[in-house]
């Protein structure tokens, strides 16, 4: 299984197995930072544009969940749905982005370009 997704052009798959051992991922597609939160304990996986205030943003988990999250450039503390709940950025929000689950075989079919995330 993967969770790919589509922004500006571009596209990539993110396999629920590197998901499950990373968590957050920090990448650009297409040209947009963008973050993707994968939370272990329900595997739900949610991705955002990581942009607010007109700053790129790039973020860390706050816990072993990764349901609470901190971005490095301002310690502002947000939850796994993009809403800024602490620090300089609060009340801000970020951008959803849609993810499509798929099964390997039926993504790479409609997509045959795509990128495949690997875990560094």
């Amino acid at each position: 299984m993967v969770v790919g997704l589509d922004v500006a052009g571009a596209n990539k798959a993110f396999p629920l197995e590197a998901l499950r051992l990373v968590r957050i991922i920090n990448d650009s597609l297409g040209g947009t930072p963008l973050v993707i939160v994968h939370q272990p304990s329900t595997d739900t996986t949610t991705a955002f544009v990581a942009k607010a205030a007109s700053r790129r943003l790039t973020f860390d988990a706050s816990n072993a969940d990764a349901t609470e999250l901190i971005d490095r450039e301002t310690k502002s503390g947000w939850n796994a749905y993009g809403q800024c709940v602490a620090g300089r950025l609060k009340g801000s929000k970020l951008e959803p982005l849609i993810l499509e689950p798929e099964y390997w075989f039926a993504w790479s079919e409609f997509h045959r370009d795509t990128a495949i995330y690997t875990p560094q």
